[in-house]
């Protein structure tokens, strides 16, 4: 119970789908735990780790797929079950997926070979610091990290303020401007705790406490070839992205799918207080439908480059969002002050769509990213 309100199961279009039983046991763990995850930021070590077990991370990649393929539209639904039991646990999630799919993109065959396989089988911890990057190649903030040319590798220096999915011995991919040539940026799979990089708590959130979000200081940090995954980026940031976005609807479509439950939940006993309600679990549900069968199939080429399908990718994670509010807000609306109490699972599940969306790319940024493409 979270608040009073029972969890149900939630929605899913995985139900009964054998390939994914492993992903949902492990999931099923996260349900007694969200509440403290939530409120009390515990990191859920050892639920991420069985859940790399159980293959979760895996399913978009050539070589570690469990179902003998990769497929990202079976990442993404995995994402969703397990956001749909805890968010926090499902934006881990992706953060893992992320730092694979960038290994899944380079052309660094002996660092994909070195931290892929740990990565995809949850024995290696994986973050993403590609929040800065993105915003400032977008033209909307500077490069935090820059780096100086050196021998063997570069010496970067600089602080990420936010970086999620990370503990010690944690790996993380990010982004950093060369300081002698601001043109000429390079891509690199960094460790936390190797010499220059180190973590620090700076902040306290108002969900997603237990996603280990740290600030990352890079002091005269040494960063070897060996680490690059791109240098210069060059087409890295075209080959990674439609996939990288496409993942984090995974998130959000599990937050819809568990705010579908609750309103299900909310009409066994309230049933006759919500038929005027401007959106139904029914109604919900279809347009959820609808919103995933436009991402499985965009899912289907995330190498594609047009900008009729960059734009298709864009407005698909602006609708998860966006429905995400809306459905977060209808479940609210369904259990009425029951669920305005602190620590409920609406509580929950309203910040939790808040988190979808302001991670970059926001819905100001991709609002801001579709009118330039439809400009251009």
């Amino acid at each position: 119970m979270d608040g009073g309100i029972g969890l149900i199961n939630p929605a899913s279009s995985l139900s009964g789908d054998h390939a994914l039983d492993a992903v949902a046991t492990e999931t099923a763990a996260l349900v007694s735990r969200a509440a403290a995850i939530d409120q009390d930021g515990i990191y859920p070590a050892a639920q991420l780790r069985g859940l790399g077990d159980a293959g979760a991370y895996g399913l978009h990649l050539a070589a570690h797929s469990k179902r003998g393929h990769a497929s990202l539209i079976d990442a993404i639904e995995a994402m969703a079950l397990v956001s749909a039991a805890c968010m926090s646990s499902g934006f881990c999630v992706w953060c893992q997926d992320s730092a694979a799919w960038y290994l899944e993109q380079t052309d660094n065959a002996a660092l994909r070979a070195r931290l892929q396989p740990g990565i995809a089988a949850g024995a290696i911890m994986a973050g993403t610091a590609l929040s800065n990057a993105m915003k400032a190649l977008s033209g909307t903030e500077d490069f935090r990290l820059r780096g100086k040319r050196v021998a063997g590798g570069y010496i970067v220096s600089g602080i990420l303020p936010w970086v999620s999915n990370l503990g010690e011995d944690h790996w993380f991919g990010t982004m950093f401007e060369n300081a002698d040539d601001p043109t000429h940026r390079a891509m690199a799979m960094v460790r936390v705790g190797q010499d220059g990089v180190s973590i620090k708590q700076n902040a306290h959130f108002i969900a997603l406490e237990g996603t280990g979000t740290f600030a990352v200081l890079f002091r005269r940090a040494f960063i070897a070839d060996a680490q690059l995954l791109a240098d210069p980026l060059g087409d890295m940031v075209a080959r990674i992205r439609p996939g990288f976005i496409l993942l984090q609807t995974g998130m959000g479509l599990g937050v819809i799918d568990a705010a579908i439950g609750l309103m299900r939940e909310a009409n066994l006993t309230q049933g006759h207080c919500n038929t005027n309600l401007r959106l139904s679990a029914d109604a919900a549900e279809d347009q959820a439908g609808m919103i995933r069968e436009r991402i499985a199939a965009l899912a289907a080429t995330p190498l594609e480059r047009s900008r009729d399908y960059i734009r298709a990718v864009l407005r698909a994670r602006l609708d998860v969002s966006e429905f995400c509010l809306e459905a977060t807000q209808s479940a609210m609306l369904h259990w009425g002050a029951c669920g305005y109490i602190h620590g409920s699972a609406v509580d929950r599940r309203v910040r939790e769509a808040w988190f979808v969306a302001i991670i970059t790319p926001s819905v100001r940024q991709l609002r801001r990213d579709i009118a330039a493409l439809a400009e251009g």
